[in-house]
């Protein structure tokens, strides 16, 4: 074989393995921009109605454009932005009659998770939500710790069921109802809701199906 077709053949070879290489870097960097943006939203850093500017989140976070875009499609497909066309992407906002409607959603599909993982769970499981219970009474003293590890428990035992549906549409309802007005609670109110996912997570342990998800609608 000529020296000139060795080369060439090299450097196709070398073309062809740098392509998925640059794809994954590309979608790993999107996931990034993703994660921030989300964050900044469901913090309340962003507010409803806020725009976001392609440009703008691009130097700020030093990438190109493309994830950022990428980026903010994938938002709009869990209903955390709104695409207007020619105007723009915006935080979306959620009506107090839409905030109702996702919190009964989010309440149907967590009974459902405990119905399904008090059959199936296992000492692994168990302990991982023990440590996400514990995460609870140690954040009782701060609202907004205690909220994030509230939902980190009921996410954990969602995914635990074994539903990758039924944990995406939860996922979804859970990002869109973070868009609403989220009350305060006092430490009685924090001090209650601990107890009441301790109450689950012990049904859980015990595979009282009934017991589970009655604590949990709760």
């Amino acid at each position: 074989m000529r020296i000139d077709a060795v080369h060439r053949r090299d450097r196709d070879a070398s073309e062809s393995a740098a392509a998925p290489i640059a794809m994954v870097r590309q979608h790993s960097l999107t996931d990034l921009v993703r994660v921030e943006i989300e964050r900044c939203i469901t913090r309340g850093q962003l507010a409803p109605g806020a725009k976001l500017v392609e440009a703008e989140w691009a130097a700020r976070l030093q990438v190109s454009r493309g994830p950022v875009r990428e980026a903010l499609r994938a938002l709009e497909q869990t209903g955390l932005v709104r695409n207007e066309k020619h105007r723009g992407v915006f935080v979306r906002s959620v009506s107090d009659l839409e905030a109702r409607e996702l919190a009964a959603l989010c309440a149907v599909l967590e009974e459902a998770a405990c119905r399904m993982l008090a059959a199936r769970i296992d000492a692994a499981q168990v302990a991982e939500l023990r440590a996400r219970l514990d995460a609870m009474r140690d954040a009782l003293d701060d609202d907004s710790e205690f909220a994030q590890a509230r939902a980190a428990f009921r996410d954990a035992l969602v995914a635990a069921a074994g539903n990758g549906k039924l944990h995406e549409s939860y996922q979804r309802a859970v990002s869109e109802a973070r868009l609403s007005n989220r009350t305060e609670l006092d430490d009685a109110q924090r001090e209650a809701a601990f107890a009441q996912h301790r109450a689950v997570l012990n049904a859980l342990a015990s595979r009282d199906a009934d017991e589970a998800a009655a604590q949990m609608r709760a």
